[in-house]
């Protein structure tokens, strides 16, 4: 019996990575005419391709070649693969962003091609959780296939193998055995053999992927004479261009008898948990406002009994899905990462920055219509504020606004804020962005927010001379720890490519003297700053208590300064048989105490119960129990005394360690410069991690000065 050898032609088309997605828009363009064009001299040939997103591209440039691809895939000749928006990370993004990706990917794919692939795949992503099972079973994906981590880097019982998610779900997964997902130019014969070798040794059909890649290409005319003259040579399998869908046909069969991992699938390129930090903190950010928006568009709805009311420009275009796909467009596998150039970078910020005003137009747009349909309340200065944080009721909240039309020049003034019945809100006067001798004429405010139910909420504020006393802020069950700031060394390349360790101490930063001081204090909250020093940085450090509130925060600063080194900071668990357990995408996972780099989403939990559970909420029967959240300090090592978060690193620009960074010309390094980010501790076990993840990164909206009815 002869086995299949599956040809399965591709352009791994990279939209950014050494390039600007420009380059990459261009390269598909011509990517995609070659293909088109090869397929007609070549009548054999099968292309694939994935990423809605180099469609796309295709539709909006040059509408004349995509209707020649609509008539290629009618045709079977060019067949619709994957089918996601883009080939993303897989660790970095929250599971709204993975759903979306899929989903957005699928519908235009379905809708122009009328195209629902069965196997899904992400060749070059730097690992994949655990619960990615689970989420492509939902869609009707019936196999997963990818390369990384690549047997050096991960042991698996064989490249054909079931996968058990951590929900239970088991999904056919099949790793690349043969090469990489593409060729080189003088190597196709070499792939051919090797893939005749293996179907003859394991007794079944195996799959080859070649095309040239990385920045496009695929199927070259000498390429194709080449396996022409090829496949009369050796006999002892059938050669066939094919699909992936195709090739899961051919080994089907096998899946029930083929052997099971369990778990994710990591690690690997341990740098590209916190390489670039600025836009890893801008990915949540924008996808946290994302979300708020809808929630917020939603509410605006249910008040004006309209289902459709976004803000439109021009044309028929939904504003809201075009800022979800400028957001999943930097989830891709060499932007969010970090492996890209310093210009990338600047592209991702940039398009961060145009989601974000986009969604605070969205939310205006909301909250009047909202406002607008309400009672009056009439108020000097109204307060509205919006909640969507379903598993918080009572949380801070914080906003800025004027006390008067001009500065209230003479006497004592401080704002007090009050409910829609006029029953006081305890607040409490801090001092504003705006740093002006104008008596207090700009104010900023904060206070507690109890028993509040997710929605929108009208509050009034008024200047008085009537000052109540102060009552202390802090609270005595707020978590107090020393964190510690580590600067180590780092002379890795962008991806952390072998490190799985950083342990190599350069120094600590160290407090300055005479820095420690009360800057608030109220009765809400107590802050209390320090500044700390190492070398040429320095760490502005605000720790906030709340009173009633068990939980604290901390507000950084880092003045970075510091070229091949990494920024980690340090938090003592102090327990005796501590477990981690962390959010990962969709799901939490438990991480051993190895002292390794790991990666994970916003929040972990440790626990000295020693009970395995991925269920970290509402336990009243855990002994000790110490929560972390944060805004993007995805990398983290844990060796059972302390946890370490990686906060930055500054490694040269999408450098690769095979080039020489110790002589030559000066070369940039990521992440230097000011970065500002949050932390939350906590020990109450009641504490909802993804929910004070959520109220750090996306907290409610206020606006003041906003007519009320």
């Amino acid at each position: 019996m002869k086995f299949n050898v599956h040809l399965i032609c591709n352009a791994h088309l990279d939209p950014v990575w050494q390039w600007r997605w420009t380059e990459g828009c261009s390269e598909a363009l011509m990517t995609f005419r070659s293909a088109a064009d090869i397929l007609v001299e070549y009548p054999e040939l099968i292309f694939n391709h994935n990423e809605a997103i180099l469609y796309q591209w295709v539709q909006q440039y040059d509408s004349n070649l995509f209707a020649r691809i609509q008539k290629l895939v009618a045709e079977g000749r060019w067949f619709i693969s994957g089918g996601w928006f883009l080939q993303p990370d897989m660790n970095l993004p929250p599971v709204e962003n993975l759903v979306r990706n899929i989903r957005i990917g699928r519908d235009f794919f379905k809708e122009h091609f009328g195209a629902e692939p069965r196997v899904a795949y992400n060749f070059d992503s730097f690992g994949h959780p655990g619960t990615l099972p689970g989420i492509l079973k939902e869609f009707g994906y019936e196999m997963y296939i990818h390369q990384r981590p690549e047997k050096e880097y991960l042991d698996l019982p064989d490249n054909l193998y079931q996968w058990k998610g951590l929900d239970g779900s088991t999904l056919a997964t099949y790793r690349i055995e043969i090469g990489l997902y593409h060729n080189e130019r003088s190597n196709i014969e070499q792939r051919l053999r090797e893939g005749a070798d293996l179907a003859v040794k394991l007794g079944r059909d195996v799959a080859v992927f070649w095309g040239i890649g990385d920045h496009g290409g695929g199927a070259s005319r000498a390429d194709m004479d080449k396996i022409r003259n090829y496949i009369p040579m050796d006999d002892r399998v059938n050669f066939l261009h094919s699909t992936t869908d195709r090739f899961y046909e051919g080994i089907r069969p096998l899946i029930p008898e083929a052997p099971v991992h369990e778990g994710s699938l990591q690690r690997i390129f341990t740098g590209c948990y916190t390489s670039l930090a600025r836009v890893k903190r801008k990915a949540l950010e924008a996808s946290g406002a994302a979300l708020q928006a809808e929630a917020l568009t939603t509410e605006a709805n249910s008040h004006t009994h309209e289902s459709d009311c976004h803000p439109r420009e021009s044309g028929d275009r939904n504003p809201l899905s075009d800022i979800w796909k400028d957001i999943l467009f930097n989830d891709f596998h060499d932007i969010l990462p970090g492996s890209c150039t310093e210009p990338a970078e600047q592209d991702a910020l940039e398009l961060y920055g145009r989601a974000m005003e986009n969604i605070r137009r969205m939310n205006m747009h909301s909250i009047t219509r909202i406002n607008q349909s309400v009672p009056e309340l009439k108020a000097y200065i109204p307060v509205t504020v919006f909640h969507s944080n379903s598993g918080l009721n009572t949380f801070p909240v914080e906003f800025e606004c004027m006390s008067d039309y001009r500065p209230l020049w003479t006497g004592e003034w401080v704002l007090r804020l009050f409910d829609r019945n006029d029953c006081e809100i305890p607040s409490q006067e801090e001092q504003p962005e705006a740093l002006l001798p104008f008596h207090g004429w700009r104010r900023k405010i904060s206070f507690m927010a109890k028993n509040m139910d997710p929605g929108v909420h009208h509050f009034h504020a008024k200047a008085t001379d009537d000052r109540r006393p102060t009552t202390d802020g802090g609270h005595p069950s707020s978590v107090i720890r020393h964190l510690s700031f580590l600067a180590l060394h780092d002379t890795a390349d962008s991806w952390g490519t072998a490190a799985w360790a950083w342990r190599d101490l350069a120094g600590t930063f160290e407090t300055l003297p005479g820095s420690k001081m009360i800057v608030e204090h109220g009765p809400v909250r107590t802050i209390e700053q320090e500044i700390r020093k190492y070398g040429e940085s320095r760490i502005i450090i605000n720790r906030i208590t709340y009173a009633g509130w068990p939980v604290t925060e901390y507000k950084i600063r880092v003045h970075w300064n510091e070229e091949r080194m990494r920024l980690n900071v340090t938090i003592p668990t102090d327990m005796a048989s501590p477990r981690l357990t962390a959010e990962i995408p969709g799901g939490a996972d438990v991480f051993a105490p190895d002292g390794q780099e790991h990666v994970h989403g916003r929040w972990m939990v440790v626990t000295d119960d020693g009970r395995p559970t991925t269920d970290v909420s509402h336990r009243s029967s855990v002994v000790r129990l110490m929560g972390i959240a944060h805004n993007g300090l995805h990398g983290f090592d844990f060796d059972g005394k302390e946890i370490r978060l990686s906060v930055l690193r500054s490694a040269a620009y999408c450098h690769e360690q095979g080039f020489s960074l110790d002589s030559g010309p000066y070369h940039k390094y990521m992440d230097l410069g000011i970065h500002d980010f949050r932390l939350a501790l906590w020990e109450d076990p009641s504490i909802d991690p993804a929910a004070i993840a959520e109220w750090l990164i996306t907290p409610p909206l206020v606006w003041p000065h906003l007519s009320i009815g």
